[in-house]
Parts: C-alpha cells; structure tokens; sequence
C-alpha cells in the first residue's frame, strides 16, 4: 500500500483528494507528500511524521525546533545547500542533522569527513528546511555584502556613461551576486514581484509581498545601468535599447524549485523601471477548496463551470487572483475527455493538457481573431485572458451560446457590474441574457500566520473604518500574527481570496432583458444568495483568519 493509499485508510484525507494530488502529480513531477502538504490535503508536520515512521528516523518540525547555531557553523553554507540539509546540534560525537533525504548516504559521509563527527540524520520537510536555511543564512546580508563589494572596487568607472561592451561587461562577479541575493530573497520572502526603480540618487528595490510593497534595498546610482543589464542579460532583452518598453522572460532556479519569471522595462526619466513578476506554477495547481471559497459559494460555483456551455466571467482589480481561479478552474475540468484552448496575452502558466495561445497584435493575432479561429477548433472549453473591446465582447457571447463553455475576466469592482460592463461594450442585452452563465468578483487578504496568530484587541477606529459596531466586535475574537520566523516576523503569511459568486435567476434575467439598472440588480442578486465581498471579508476576521486592517484594505468603508 503506497503513501497515499495509506493516508486514505487512516482517514487522514479522501479519495477525492488523493485523485487531485496524483492528478498534480502527473502534471507536476513532484513527490507526493509534498504536493498534498501543498494542496492542503495535510500538514507538514502531520506529513513529516509519517515519512519518517517509514523511513525509521526521526522527524524535527524545524518551525518548532531551532537549530543550535554552533551545530549550523560546522558545516559551510554551499555543502548544506547541496545536501539539502541543516545541523540541529551536537550531542556527544554525534551531529544530529535535518535533512530532507535521510537516506542520503553520500551527503551523509561528506559531512561526517569534514566535521569529524557520527551524523545522526533526521526527517525535514522541504518548505520548513529551507526556510531555516535562509534564516541562517541570510541572503539579505549577500545583497549587502555585494554592494559593500561594488563600492570598494579598485576600479571607480562610471559606468553610467560607458558602452554596450562596458555594461555587458558589467555583469561581473559582485553584480551576479548582487542581482542573484536579490531573487534568492525575494523567493524566500514569496514575493510575487520585484520592483527597480529608479530615482535622482539610486535604485530602490521594492518587493510585492502579499500584496504588500516592502522596501529592502537602494543600490547607488552609479550601479544603476549594471544592474539594468544584467537583468537585461538574463532575460534575453535587448541591452542597446532604453527609450521604449520591453518585456522578456527568464528561468530562476533554487535548491528545489524552478520558477518562471517574467519581466518588463519602462523608460523613466531616471532611467528604466524594470518590475519582475515570479510565476510559481505550483500556485495555479491548487484545487478551488483553497482559494478562499466558502463552501456554498464554491458549490455554485463549479456547478457554472460544469455547465456544458455559458460564458463565466472573474472581475476584479489588477492582482486580485482572477488569473489563479480561472488556472484552478481549468485544472480541474483538464481530463482526457475535453478540448481546452487558452488565449492569453502573455501565456504566465504553462499547464500540460491546456492548449495554450500566445496573443500577438504585431501579426494581427489578438482576443478576437484568436477566438474566432478557436470555435473552428472543437473545444469544449475556451478560456480568453481579458474581455477588452466590442470584437472580443461578442464573439466570447457567440462562443457560449454555440456549446462552449467560455472563462474569461473583466476589470470591474463588482460581480452585477459585468453586466453594465458587457453592455457598455455593445453587446446586446438579450444576448447577455442568454449567455452569462453567472460571474465571480473577488479580491485577495493577507492571511494571519498560522503559527503565531494570538488574540488582540483593535483600536476602535479601525472598527468603525470597516463598519464593525461596537455590538458585533464583542461577538468576535480578534485575531492577529505576532511575527515570528516563519513568517519572517511580519504577522501575515500567504493570501487567501474574498469572493461574491454570482448566478443568474431567471428574475435577473428577465431584469437584464429590459435594461434594469445596478441597484435594482444587486438587490436581486442578493435574494437570490450572493454574498457581497465585505460579507466575505468579516467572515474571514469572524474566524481569525485575517485582520479588521486587511479588511479596511479591501473593503474601506460600510456598504449603504
């Protein structure tokens, strides 16, 4: 009986959730613990007790367990990094190791020849053990270092005004290290951007962490155009042009994952912006159980996405997770029995068994044309990245109204303004009658860390912002994360997702067809079940999963 058959039969999760997890895995590559710690199937602890039952060594959960730092000096940075391990402390002879591969005979032997002593190896999961790897070797001292390296260069070449040879020359052993310190740091932190902008005195370096920027780096101005070409270098951009817009994309490995990053420059008048967006596929692969969904509104949900044909549609703003439910969407309608075509600008995810087309306007290839040459292409489903003009609009209309079931977004603030929306577009009212099958608006909330979440009292202002009274404060138990290592002392870790799901009655219907504005809309929407984002929102501080502060963030004020 392997892993997973075994975790069904002591209960610990359900077939269907095992299917998910192989279904990954196909896909993935991956191991199959990790992908169900990473499904949310299991915890790591939970996962790490069990592999190392089977394996017969001892398992550390390395969030609970601190590392003895004179164990950790023992051995040299690069061989741990390698081996994939880390020394929890000494006892006796022996060195008691973390590793994520206890049976590692060779690292093993390595380690015991250079330290002198019996290693006794020990069971860590992969996301903990390297995270305690990042802690004890700071990667934001390396960026440090790197540029404390640039500055005390023999050689004071402005590089400012020298050549193409000069900048691409540029990329030197302190500049690699520094750019490279950058990404390591921001991959350990979970950034999902990365921000170089430059002003009158230097680079600043900003990343996008839970939809927080968090400033950690100014780079001198004189080591502006290095960095610039470096990361220029990297992503295969061309290095001789600065006066318009680039985009480029580059592979960014680390000790155990890959990540695809994709990069865009802007001419400033202090030089080129150039923002990095990492793309960690491994966040498009989750089911829709753990994106935020409440149960009833996940229900209706996939029942819209199970439709044979009809047109749904994500609004939200600019970063609010549509991209992830509509992958997750797809992830769990990809079988052998469905032709599923995607047409993106850009392609962000590449997900096997989707058949994926890249939007480009320069050979006239954009939503519209695409799409119409997609319905000559027996698809089951269509999944079209943005509605932007009329073209577009109405052949995604046509498409679901001729036995497709079509996945697209729009940018609007509510779940009943796609319907003005479309009609704005010039897309008859009738017509979106027919065709919408329903539409989710959502938006993301930083999540309170798990592991040191504690109860707090809010100021009273903060209440009153987001319109909680006095009366329903008293019912809720705050909840709020202290800091701590595994969330790099900031309180939050990871996002989860607000939604209001929309599905259209046939009152709302009828109430389309003749035109009936937002309100009388909305009002229908909600006797028919929708639950409004900030709904949403105060369930979320209701069960301490995030903050009135992160719901002030999304919601602002009361809704009339």
């Amino acid at each position: 009986m392997d892993l997973g058959d075994r975790l069904v039969a002591q209960g610990s999760i359900t077939e269907q959730q095992l299917y998910q997890a192989r279904e990954v895995q196909k896909r993935s590559q991956g191991s199959l613990g990790q992908i169900l710690v990473d499904l949310g199937c299991v915890t790591s602890a939970e996962m790490g007790k069990l592999l190392a039952r089977d394996l017969g060594v001892p398992y550390v959960d390395l969030l609970s367990v601190r590392p003895d730092p004179g164990a950790v000096r023992l051995v040299p940075e690069h061989v741990l990094r390698e081996a994939k391990a880390i020394p929890i402390g000494v006892n006796g002879d022996g060195l008691q190791l973390a590793m994520l591969d206890p049976l590692d005979v060779a690292a093993i032997d390595n380690i015991h020849l250079i330290t002198g002593r019996r290693v006794v190896p020990c069971l860590a999961m992969a996301w903990e053990l390297q995270r305690t790897l990042n802690d004890y070797f700071d990667i934001g001292e390396r960026a440090t270092a790197a540029l404390h390296e640039l500055e005390t260069e023999d050689s004071r070449t402005d590089r400012a005004r020298g050549s193409v040879a000069d900048l691409v020359a540029a990329s030197d052993a302190p500049i690699v290290r520094l750019v490279d310190s950058l990404l390591e740091a921001a991959v350990a932190l979970g950034a999902s951007d990365i921000h170089f902008e430059p002003n009158e005195n230097h680079l600043r370096v900003r990343y996008r962490v839970d939809g927080t920027l968090l400033e950690q780096a100014g780079i001198p101005r004189a080591q502006q155009p290095a960095v610039t070409a470096r990361l220029k270098v990297l992503c295969l951009m061309d290095i001789t042009e600065s006066r318009r817009p680039q985009d480029g994309r580059m592979r960014h490995e680390t000790q155990s994952r890959t990540f695809d990053v994709r990069v865009s420059s802007v001419p400033t008048v202090f030089g080129e912006k150039i923002v990095l967006r990492i793309l960690d596929k491994a966040s498009v692969m989750v089911p829709l159980s753990r994106l935020g969904f409440p149960a009833a509104e996940q229900q209706r949900y996939e029942t819209m996405i199970r439709q044979p044909h009809g047109m749904v549609i994500v609004v939200g703003p600019t970063g609010s997770g549509k991209s992830t439910t509509l992958y997750s969407s797809l992830n769990m309608l990809n079988d052998s029995k469905r032709n599923i075509m995607t047409l993106e600008d850009p392609v962000e995810y590449n997900i096997p068994g989707l058949n994926q087309v890249q939007v480009n306007a320069r050979i006239g290839l954009t939503f519209a044309s695409g799409l119409r040459s997609f319905v000559r292409q027996d698809p089951d489903v269509i999944l079209v990245g943005e509605i932007r003009d009329q073209e577009t609009a109405e052949m995604a209309v046509q498409a679901s109204l001729t036995g497709h079931l079509m996945l697209s977004t729009l940018h609007t603030n509510s779940a009943v303004g796609a319907i003005p929306r479309l009609a704005n577009l010039g897309v008859d009212s009738f017509l979106v009658a027919q065709a919408l099958a329903g539409v989710v608006s959502q938006r993301l909330v930083a999540r309170n860390c798990p592991h040191c979440s504690a109860e707090i009292v809010p100021h009273p202002e903060v209440l009153e912002a987001v319109g909680i009274t006095p009366a329903e404060a008293r019912e809720i138990r705050f909840r709020r994360g202290r800091g701590c290592r595994a969330c790099h002392g900031r309180g939050y870790l990871g996002r989860i997702g607000l939604f209001e799901v929309l599905t259209l009655s046939d009152e709302m219907r009828r109430m389309i067809m003749r035109g009936a504005p937002d309100t009388e809309l909305q009002a229908a929407a909600e006797r028919s079940g929708m639950k409004s984002i900030r709904e949403s929102a105060l369930a979320m501080v209701r069960a301490g999963t995030t903050t009135p502060e992160e719901m002030g963030r999304v919601v602002l004020t009361k809704e009339g």
